[in-house]
């Protein structure tokens, strides 16, 4: 792990290394283009053929620049075509400016033997600097990249009438899965580490659309295991990444209902909600660090450090972790424990009220973070969650519309933007969620972005971006642009406009809300253990496949005093929502047509 999150160190200039554990796949990787010294665009790179680098008088050396077309994860792949060995130099970037100036791994010499090939490191990148010698000639059959992947099959799908939500959805898989190596890392390309706030987003995208279990249940198992028995010390050393841990658990065992898995982490779960339990204060309840352990909520200001925002955001984080704790050891037969940390997380709401809100504003504070963990915790009540909307997560999109100099500091992440998303989705308002999402997330595909960043802030320079990227106290080119905590759009939209969210184990239960928010058409599908879900929604019209033994609280955007059909025949429905929306249940595999008013309204697509 330590040579892993270290880039492997020096070992990739050892003869033979190559750091791939057998489990991943790899292929070929064409560049797109090739640039020249000065990094201007420059002829097609050739995918067959040979290239040669000759000396000039000044035995300067010849330096070009490959883009790959999108980032990747892999390494560079040179073939030799020399009589004699040939010593590359090779710098990675994730932007350009990087890859010719501030390359993140530095410039690594790389020794091809006359006729053979070599690699460089492995990372993650999107365009490679390559530095040939200006004394002697070489010669190369091929000049490419070795892509690195973990060998998953796209199960889960999302298509709208809004293209941008398309690649949104899509570059949101996409980075999950470049995350995907050895372990589920935070990133390619730094830390390459097993990090539980990460995966608590990612592993959602990872089971959404890929259905994986086994690196799942190895990154948590390796997460827990990384402390001694009985667990010592907080998940990664961070109290909140503790939490993470259990509500990771928690919507992983929903997702694929594996229960002996769930049965090996029983012990390991009592302990580390024990070791939670010290980290609050004796007499109050509240979270208090008395260790003065790390504390980490996210990287804008207030929210690294041992300060009262960051303890009432992870007193929060602590509530919601409990309430799930007791849910996953009733799933366990523990009931004891299960009542245990239930009350315990009455507990911690009672104890939020008294302690951390704010009554004049009736808001936890106003800051985002803590205000969409209050909601999406239960510590918020219906008037407070009316007035966190009111007066903080609705003020989100017009205060990033804000033009801002000089450069704002960091105000949030992409990784805790997924639990705002969240919030504004338990407040009923997906409409206005769906519109931050187009400005944040859609802000970087409109930068450029081919994986989604560590760090972003759609009022930051656009100029040479990568060098005012902000994460973990540094900002430039050390912030990742593939990074796993950054793709939680896709699987909201998944949860949110499909609406599919598992209930209980493996989808023995689940609930379906399709909500269009202003689309004009949604479809898609979610993998389970027991066959896909499929969704489609049109303007009068909700098509859904069921599969077998699975029963699903089906709320349909139709009024119940419209006439409501199922395949074609009129059927009784429960008015809820305030009467805006009707509930019936599924109990039957198979498809269904619902349609609403005399006729149904086909969509185009």
């Amino acid at each position: 792990d330590f040579l892993q999150c270290n880039a492997a160190a020096v070992l990739y200039a050892w003869p033979g290394y190559s750091g791939i554990s057998p489990a991943m796949r790899t292929f070929r990787v064409v560049p797109v283009s090739l640039r020249d010294v000065t990094g201007e665009e420059g002829s097609q790179h050739p995918a067959t053929g040979s290239i040669t680098f000759a000396p000039d008088a000044f035995g300067t050396s010849s330096a070009v620049t490959l883009d790959f077309g999108k980032e990747i994860a892999g390494r560079i792949h040179l073939v030799s075509s020399s009589d004699h060995p040939v010593t590359v130099g090779i710098s990675y970037g994730e932007s350009a400016e990087e890859a010719l100036a501030h390359p993140y791994l530095g410039i690594r010499e790389i020794t091809v033997p006359p006729h053979a090939e070599a690699y460089g490191p492995k990372s993650a990148f999107r365009y490679a600097r390559l530095f040939f010698p200006g004394d002697v000639h070489s010669t190369w059959s091929a000049i490419d990249a070795q892509g690195i992947a973990y060998p998953v099959e796209y199960k889960g799908a999302f298509e709208s009438s809004d293209p941008v939500l398309n690649r949104i959805w899509e570059t949101g898989a996409y980075t999950a899965h470049l995350c995907m190596q050895e372990g589920i890392w935070d990133a390619p390309k730094r830390d390459r580490g097993r990090w539980m706030g990460d995966l608590d987003v990612s592993g959602r995208v990872i089971s959404d659309v890929f259905a994986d279990r086994a690196l799942m249940e190895s990154t948590l198992t390796a997460l827990i295991d990384d402390s001694h028995s009985p667990v010592d010390r907080d998940i990664n050393t961070i109290a909140g990444y503790s939490a993470s841990w259990i509500t990771g658990q928690a919507d992983l065992y929903r997702h694929t209902g594996d229960l002996d898995y769930l049965r090996s982490m029983h012990e390991r779960l009592l302990s580390l909600l024990h070791l939670m339990d010290t980290e609050l204060d004796p007499a109050t309840r509240l979270f208090s660090n008395p260790g003065g352990h790390k504390i980490f909520v996210d990287w804008s200001p207030g929210f690294s450090a041992d300060t009262p925002e960051a303890r009432a955001a992870t007193h929060l984080e602590f509530t919601l972790a409990y309430r799930e704790a007791a849910y996953l050891l009733t799933e366990l037969g523990d009931a004891p424990n299960a009542a245990t940390y239930r009350a315990a997380a009455d507990r911690m709401k009672a104890v939020a009220q008294r302690a951390l809100l704010d009554p004049a504003a009736n808001t936890f504070g106003t800051r985002w973070q803590t205000n969409a963990i209050a909601v999406l915790s239960g510590a918020a009540t219906l008037p407070q969650q009316q007035a966190i909307w009111t007066r903080v997560l609705s003020q989100i999109l017009p205060e990033m519309s804000r033009p801002s100099e000089p450069k704002p500091a960091i105000t949030i992440t992409p990784y805790y933007g997924y639990y705002v998303l969240s919030a504004m989705a338990r407040l009923n308002h997906r409409r206005e969620a769906l519109d931050w999402m187009r400005q944040y997330w859609g802000g970087m595909l409109a930068e450029g972005a081919t994986s989604f960043w560590e760090g972003y802030d759609p009022r930051w320079p656009k100029q040479d971006f990568h060098a005012y990227l902000e994460a973990d106290g540094k900002a430039g080119y050390y912030t990742s642009l593939a990074h796993g905590w950054s793709s939680g759009p896709t699987a909201w939209l998944m949860e949110q406009v499909l609406g599919i969210q598992p209930t209980a184990a493996g989808f023995h239960t689940v609930t379906l809300r399709p909500d269009l928010a202003g689309l004009t058409w949604v479809r898609g599908t979610e993998p389970t253990p027991r066959g896909p879900i499929a969704v489609r929604v049109d303007p009068g019209a909700v098509q859904i496949t069921l599969p077998t033994d699975t029963v699903a609280s089906v709320s349909l955007p139709f009024a119940p005093n419209s006439a409501i059909r199922e395949n074609g025949k009129t059927i009784a429905v429960t008015a809820t929502e305030d009467g805006t929306r009707s509930l019936i249940t599924l109990d039957k595999p198979g498809d269904y047509t619902f349609t609403s008013g005399k006729e149904s309204r086909k969509g185009t697509n």
